[in-house]
């Protein structure tokens, strides 16, 4: 399709959204276009559903951490400048679900730029304890707290990257290392979280995808990635690279190595932090994570207050969603 083609087809699908009362930029318009190949009245009713989906839960209204507002994280966060160099910690406000799903977790960071640009988020996933993830949280609270995190993601860090690109973000670089990843991963309860993100995302946030990287993944990823393909939408799948031991060319090629661990083939350590690049609850390389009473038992990313707080102020709002 050419760019004048594609041109008409984000005209089109604006005029038939013209009674939504939203302010909808051009590329959120073609984030659902080529989600839906293009495809007008897919395209629109996806987009419609997403708003009423939104709507409904009051996204628009979720708490973000940013420099201004002093919000702890929900997860790590190295090299932006619009939030410094932070690390989830039990801190007041932060809800005891999110405490508890990291203590399970083999550990995840938002680290840096790719060299396109866009932010890089890292898991360790061989190190995630699958079944004591599935047996000790509830798929509520783990969409709760992703939620969050996406939320922060496009409306902070997003709109920090599109600022020191000169040009528009709207995608971010995944990395999944599977170091460590054995058959007590082939849990299908646990993958079942993995279900509920991904039909998350792809209803949600679609085309917000840059490149997928699942490295070090050993033969027994073979039997997880047959589940967990049937899942997603062929164009997520066609941005997944599936590595073994011999990532460090194609890494390297899309992030520059200051700005990738050095366990990842990098130069970076992030020794200036605990927990160094990828702070990890399960590998004991960052302070422990123990709730206290100030850490509400609620399914959300934050506690009953904050959550209420953000319907009230744009301090703790954030930045608009687009």
């Amino acid at each position: 399709m050419t760019p004048e083609e594609q041109a008409a087809k984000i005209k089109q699908l604006r005029e038939e959204i013209s009674n939504l009362n939203k302010s909808v930029p051009d590329q959120y318009l073609e984030q659902f276009l080529i989600a839906r190949s293009w495809n007008v009245a897919a395209a629109k009713d996806q987009l419609l559903k997403m708003y009423e989906w939104r709507d409904k839960n009051q996204i628009d209204y979720h708490p973000v951490a940013t420099d201004e507002n002093k919000l702890p994280v929900l997860y790590a966060v190295r090299g932006f400048h619009s939030i410094p160099d932070s690390n989830l910690e039990a801190q007041p406000g932060i809800s005891e679900a999110v405490l508890r799903i990291n203590k399970y977790m083999g550990g995840a960071c938002l680290h840096k730029t790719d060299r396109e640009g866009c932010p890089v988020y890292i898991e360790r996933l061989g190190y995630h304890k699958a079944k004591e993830l599935a047996k000790y949280t509830k798929v509520e609270e783990v969409q709760g707290y992703h939620i969050g995190c996406n939320e922060f993601l496009h409306r902070v860090v997003m709109k920090d990257c599109s600022i020191a690109a000169g040009r528009h973000i709207n995608r971010e670089t995944v990395i999944f290392d599977c170091t460590g990843m054995n058959w007590g991963q082939l849990h299908m309860p646990a993958l079942n979280f993995i279900r509920a993100i991904a039909d998350c995302d792809q209803k949600y946030y679609p085309e917000t995808l840059n490149k997928f990287f699942l490295v070090n993944a050993p033969s027994a990823f073979v039997y997880v990635w047959k589940i967990v393909k049937a899942w997603l939408d062929p164009g997520t799948i066609a941005k997944i690279q599936i590595i073994g031991s011999d990532y460090k060319k194609a890494l390297l090629e899309q992030i520059a190595p200051e700005n990738l661990p050095k366990f990842l083939g990098g130069e970076c350590d992030c020794d200036h932090m605990d927990g160094g690049c990828v702070p990890s609850q399960v590998l004991k390389n960052a302070k422990p994570l123990n709730a206290t009473d100030a850490n509400q038992k609620v399914a959300t990313a934050y506690n009953d207050d904050i959550m209420k707080q953000g319907k009230t102020s744009d301090t703790i709002r954030g930045p608009a969603f687009h």
